[in-house]
């Protein structure tokens, strides 16, 4: 297996942090590949060479011999998958350095390792980002042939799947930055946020368009907007960026999936204004509340709630925004707030007297939901 040379360096370095000794990295022909001491990189090394001929467990040099490139030290192969896919050289007096060549062996064994699972996922992050591309945009697209890749992928293309767009803007954003830089940095956020992903079961993630898109098997909307809302959260606390984001309206599968991204992508726009996470069907009342005027805007929302106090307000509030986030059913909004739908009913009930409103009624809800958006306009 080859060992790249910018893995070998940093091996090397962390040997040498940790014993204090010169280290050389070779591979399976035996040229060194690092080396604390930059003048042998490139150079054949004799024991090395030895060592991997012979099949040898051990090679202890006990004098040092520059016609044939070697130095008194321990040199030990480095086993990966069953194979010797080099060796590794500890320079000093061998008495002294001997005994840390089966610990030095065995760290650059697992740092290997290691470096090759990062060079693996990362090779599956790319190709997994290709795939999605390929999915939501391009022409020639069997569906046979979609599946099939999906699958040696990891990826169910005949689940259902829901498209959030995340638009991201750093404070030191410029207007006129690149559009390469733009996705450079989208990368970075992105990378930030994968930890977290990981925790979501069959969740997909890349930069598409110069905007974070994230794919999710679909799932009640209040547990998506959980998990979205937890990644915005923790964007804006890391790297003080303002954040917006679109939701599509529900799943879909195979080909399909591209009319959700056209969705996500919607609503991310229609979010632009107001910030924070908009689903599609919330975008036609969105419009419809920004298109108000902020007078009227502010008359309406004091003949609904002017007559409750700021607190109680917010209680109030937060009841109707649960209340069509789940669609108007009790028993949903009882579940979501860990209590009993008898309540909810209390909660709803209150809303009607403080207000003189009632979700109930259809004209009076829509000033409701009307008035919640309103709320959130003048958050933002």
């Amino acid at each position: 297996m080859f060992i790249a040379e910018e893995t070998a360096r940093a091996i090397v370095s962390e040997m040498k942090s940790v014993t204090g000794r010169d280290i050389n990295l070779m591979d399976d022909s035996g040229t060194i590949l690092a080396s604390t001491d930059p003048e042998r990189v490139g150079q054949r090394h004799a024991g090395a060479e030895q060592l991997l001929c012979q099949g040898l467990e051990r090679l202890v040099v006990r004098r040092d011999d520059p016609a044939a490139g070697t130095r008194r030290g321990v040199n030990l192969p480095i086993h990966m998958g069953g194979r010797t896919v080099g060796v590794i050289g500890i320079t000093g007096e061998p008495e002294q350095v001997e005994p840390l060549g089966s610990v030095i062996k065995r760290m650059t064994e697992i740092l290997l390792r290691e470096a090759r699972r990062q060079e693996q996922e990362a090779l599956l992050e790319g190709a997994r980002q290709c795939f999605i591309e390929n999915w939501l945009f391009s022409d020639q697209v069997n569906p046979g042939d979609l599946e099939l890749r999906g699958r040696l992928l990891g990826i169910d293309t005949t689940q259902p799947w829901t498209v959030v767009i995340l638009e991201v803007t750093a404070p030191e954003q410029a207007a006129d930055t690149p559009e390469d830089l733009r996705e450079m940095r989208n990368a970075r956020f992105l990378k930030h946020i994968q930890p977290y992903l990981r925790e979501e079961e069959g969740a997909l993630c890349a930069v598409v368009n110069q905007r974070i898109l994230l794919m999710y098997h679909s799932r009640g909307r209040h547990a998506l907007l959980s998990s979205v809302d937890r990644l915005r959260t923790e964007l804006v606390s890391a790297f003080s960026a303002q954040i917006c984001g679109g939701v599509s309206a529900q799943g879909r599968r195979g080909i399909e999936v591209r009319r959700c991204y056209q969705e996500a992508r919607t609503a991310c726009l229609a979010a632009r204004s107001g910030g924070g996470i908009l689903f599609y069907n919330q975008v036609s009342l969105e419009f419809l509340a920004r298109s108000i005027p902020p007078a009227i805007r502010k008359d309406l929302f004091r003949q609904v709630f002017g007559g409750c106090p700021q607190k109680e307000q917010e209680e109030l509030l937060e009841t109707v925004r649960l209340y069509f986030q789940c669609d108007g059913q009790v028993d949903r909004m009882a579940r979501v707030l860990y209590v009993h739908k008898n309540t909810c009913h209390y909660r709803l009930q209150k809303l009607k007297e403080k207000t003189g409103y009632s979700v109930h009624n259809p004209r009076e809800s829509v000033l409701l939901c009307l008035c919640s958006l309103f709320a959130r306009l003048e958050e933002a």
